[in-house]
């Protein structure tokens, strides 16, 4: 039995008591924003609960827009600035090619695909995933498959990566070769028809999504990876801690068989480590150089290619568990959860915590937290099947909202 794309289903979306208002208001020309005064005013906007009341894995934007070559700039310094606007009833004003407002999730056997922008405050599901029996997901991506597409790569606990077409609304293309569950997938930054995968099968491997060719393995027990921002590396971890770097070699759309490298040809990047809690679950670059974070709850942050820590973050609270994190798209802030449903968003330059992102309804572990590309929001998700959102408020509506509200029930105005 092949999985089916699915109408949308409807979601429980709900919204933060008293946000009166539903579009963004524009700021004053005079009063130019800096990142510390966008995180300070981040108020929870919206939360959605997924139908099937499980673990949401990953969340993944997409990015690419019109003239954009990949994920240039990302993890090396820095992308273009990038500024929404919007029309009096609160949805984005865009190209009609830009798909950087949608949002894939991946939990449980399913995944759904949200507007993110168009509709104001709204998370409005546009299309739904779902796998028969009852594999669960374990990560999810973009990827630049075909032209004036939207598609994502899907896998988890089936062995398989599915590529799944909005414009087609079906599954397109499944890829075949690990022998256990795939608990990563990362897009190549400059060629956008390669996907890499991660296995418990201990092999890291490169695909054509084109071909639907596996064109290159890496063997090694890796349970996290990343390409380099210029693609030409791959960064793997592993459940012990320890980091490898290999080279990401030429590779045509099709080979009889795969490239296949070993753990005498890389590099040792950081060493095993010992403790509950060592092994690595994200990677991430920024200003060229490696994020590395454990399941404890230890982010360091090493420059390339010495391979020494510059610095370390410690996130509070964190206890041991898979928490993916993000890096702004100016290189200069990360975000990450803790088991606490909290979510702290550090300077990479200073190392200083700049804001934490708390609610009385958030309480379990987030498994994934990400920037909007101009870091007006953050959304982040976790168990039970929910997916929070955070969005920057102007000055001028959060004076409004503090006023107090005459429509408003005496238990709203107690809370």
């Amino acid at each position: 039995m092949s999985a089916q794309v699915m109408p949308a289903k409807e979601a429980v979306e709900t919204p933060a008591k008293r946000a009166r208002l539903d579009s963004p208001q524009p700021e004053t020309a005079e009063k130019a924003l800096t990142p510390e005064h966008i995180f300070k005013n981040l108020r929870l906007r919206r939360i959605v609960r997924e139908n099937h009341n499980s673990t949401v894995a990953q969340i993944a934007l997409m990015f690419y827009r019109p003239g954009d070559t990949g994920l240039a700039g990302h993890g090396a310094g820095g992308m273009s600035a990038y500024e929404r606007s919007f029309e009096k009833r609160g949805s984005a004003i865009r190209d009609p090619d830009d798909n950087s407002n949608l949002l894939v999730s991946a939990g449980h056997n399913q995944a759904s695909v949200y507007d993110n922008e168009n509709c104001g405050d709204h998370l409005d599901i546009m299309s739904h995933f779902q796998l028969p029996g009852e594999h669960a997901f374990r990560s999810c991506c973009w990827v630049r498959a075909a032209d004036q597409d939207a598609v994502f790569a899907a896998a988890g606990d089936d062995k398989l990566v599915h590529l799944i077409s909005l414009a087609w609304t079906r599954e397109i293309r499944v890829l075949r070769g690990h022998s256990e569950a795939i608990v990563d997938l990362q897009p190549h930054p400059t060629e956008p028809r390669l996907l890499l995968s991660v296995g418990n099968d201990q092999t890291v491997r490169i695909w054509s999504v084109l071909s639907g060719q596996c064109l290159c393995i890496y063997n090694y027990n890796g349970s996290a990876a990343r390409f380099s921002p210029d693609g030409l590396s791959v960064f793997v971890g592993s459940a012990t801690g320890e980091v490898r770097q290999w080279p990401v070699p030429k590779l045509p759309e099709s080979r009889q068989e795969p490239l296949v490298f070993s753990t005498s040809d890389s590099n040792l990047v950081a060493a095993a480590k010992r403790g509950i809690g060592a092994a690595i679950d994200c990677l991430r670059f920024a200003n060229s150089n490696l994020l590395v974070k454990s399941m404890a709850g230890r982010i360091d942050y090493y420059e390339l290619p010495s391979n020494t820590v510059i610095r370390s973050f410690a996130v509070r609270n964190h206890g041991v568990s898979v928490s993916r994190f993000d890096v702004s798209y100016d290189d200069k802030y990360l975000c990450v959860g803790n088991s606490r449903g909290e979510v702290y968003i550090f300077s990479i330059e200073s190392g200083k915590s700049v804001r934490r992102l708390a609610h009385k309804r958030s309480v379990r572990p987030v498994t994934c937290s990400l920037f909007t590309r101009d870091c007006r929001s953050v959304v982040y998700t976790g168990e039970g099947g929910f997916i929070w959102r955070y969005d920057y408020v102007d000055d001028e509506t959060l004076a409004e909202w503090e006023k107090p509200d005459d429509s408003a029930s005496n238990e709203e105005l107690s809370e």
